[in-house]
């Protein structure tokens, strides 16, 4: 619901973008996360970055003095990953640990999404690969952009379009979704009903385009 705040010095009403207050929770909790030294000029770079959408500046100081000959984790190297350990649905701890180590990627980060997916020595792919998407997006919209990217099939689709097929789409952002924990039921499954009317008319896929300045369509 769009909330109105006063009214302005002509009598008209100040709308509140729903988004808004979802927008700058984010951006503080980033803000403080990675506690840059120019707090302008960072934020230039962050509201840059998710209207191109690309990748966030948001960093883990902690995780970096830690392990500073390690590398973070980065489209690239998630895209690397995927192509090795993608052909399978399910992947072993050891398999995963072997590929990590082969991209040079700190192994604190790797101990962070493990825990966050609760996974054990054997676990799905494609939900790894999802919480490797919302730690660099660092929102689920953000998120299924860099999975649309990553994963995109349609070679007509290029930045910053992709496409994904609205199954793949639909399991990933549902997974991410629980995961969060903040994302209601309703909000899920409008989003859903949208982006699959959407994808009807795109041969079933659905594509960044479709969610990624859109008003109705709120991943969380």
């Amino acid at each position: 619901m769009t909330s109105t705040f006063s009214k302005g010095r002509k009598g008209k009403k100040i709308v509140i973008p729903p988004e808004l207050p979802d927008l700058l929770k984010q951006f503080t909790k980033d803000a403080i996360r990675t506690q840059p030294e120019d707090l302008i000029e960072w934020a230039t770079l962050y509201f840059s970055a998710m209207i191109q959408g690309q990748p966030l500046p948001v960093r883990d100081n902690l995780e970096k003095a830690t392990a500073p000959m390690s590398m973070d984790l980065s489209p690239q190297s998630l895209t690397a990953l995927h192509a090795e350990l993608g052909k399978h649905s399910k992947v072993t701890k050891r398999q995963l640990d072997e590929a990590w180590k082969s991209c040079g990627l700190s192994q604190d980060l790797l101990k962070h999404i493990t825990a966050v997916g609760s996974f054990g020595n054997e676990m799905e792919w494609i939900k790894f690969f999802a919480l490797g998407c919302s730690y660099l997006g660092g929102t689920i919209k953000n998120a299924m952009i860099h999975a649309c990217y990553i994963l995109n099939i349609d070679s007509s689709c290029v930045p910053p379009d992709g496409c994904i097929p609205f199954d793949t789409f639909r399991y990933l952002y549902t997974y991410l979704a629980a995961v969060d924990g903040e994302v209601a039921q309703t909000q899920l499954d409008h989003a859903l009903s949208q982006l699959e009317t959407l994808s009807k008319n795109n041969n079933g896929m659905v594509r960044v385009s479709d969610f990624i300045n859109s008003r109705k369509i709120r991943l969380g």
